[in-house]
């Protein structure tokens, strides 16, 4: 991720044991999906897995190292500048903390449509008129980094247990402050008892602005790119 040469004199620095000279607001490599090719009832116990909403927004990570904030999207770009209000939110993130999530356009506490949301990604500053009337948000939904240290190789509902935590945590000690708003979400799990129950939940994705369901394996690690297998497992 980020912007590099395939040289030599690169491949030498990225495997010296000192990496003091590295690159720290680089993001982690992209763990994708892909849609399920069979009947959802195949990938066995419910209980295994967890549903989330499909957000239709920006996927995105916060990065908090050194005390600097970055946001990169998916597409590789460094979209620090056009979403100050998460700069905001971000700086009371621990240090050493990487948050992997979908960057949308929110108010009145729920998403909005993805073209307001298109307002916002062509401006490389946002105004105050258009940081009022299309506010964003991070719905995250994965932990990639805590207290510099990689937390990938972790089972998904750890890693979904210290986020929710962490997010719990920075949100309720600012609700006193005068104009604090939250801005760093934690994506709901859809309970359910059966795939049939959770079909019905995703026949009113439209109506709420989402694309669909995303499943996650509970015991699944955090890996690189798009893993094609016949059946989905995760997307983070």
């Amino acid at each position: 991720m980020g912007n590099w040469q395939p040289t030599a004199e690169f491949f030498e620095a990225l495997i010296q044991a000192d990496t003091k000279n590295s690159d720290y607001s680089h993001p982690y490599p992209f763990y994708l999906a892909h849609p399920l090719q069979d009947e959802p009832d195949l990938l066995g116990d419910i209980s295994q897995w967890l549903a989330e909403w499909k957000w239709d927004g920006i996927r995105g990570q916060i990065i908090k190292r050194h005390n600097q904030i970055f946001i990169w999207s998916r597409g590789e770009e460094l979209v620090t500048e056009r979403y100050p209000e998460l700069i905001v939110a971000a700086n009371r993130l621990p240090d050493g903390t990487v948050l992997d999530g979908e960057i949308l356009c929110w108010k009145n506490n729920k998403v909005q449509p993805f073209s307001l949301l298109q307002q916002r990604i062509g401006r490389k500053t946002a105004s105050k008129k258009m940081l009022s009337d299309l506010p964003v948000i991070l719905m995250a939904y994965d932990l990639l980094e805590l207290d510099n240290k990689d937390t990938r190789s972790l089972p998904f509902i750890k890693r979904r247990t210290l986020l929710a935590d962490l997010l719990a945590t920075i949100n309720s000690n600012n609700v006193e402050e005068d104009g604090w708003q939250q801005k760093l979400l934690l994506s709901p799990n859809l309970e359910t008892t059966s795939w049939i129950d959770l079909k019905h939940k995703r026949e009113t994705a439209r109506q709420l602005n989402v694309e669909g369901i995303m499943l996650k394996r509970l015991n699944s690690t955090y890996k690189v790119g798009r893993q094609t297998r016949r059946l989905v497992e995760v997307e983070s």
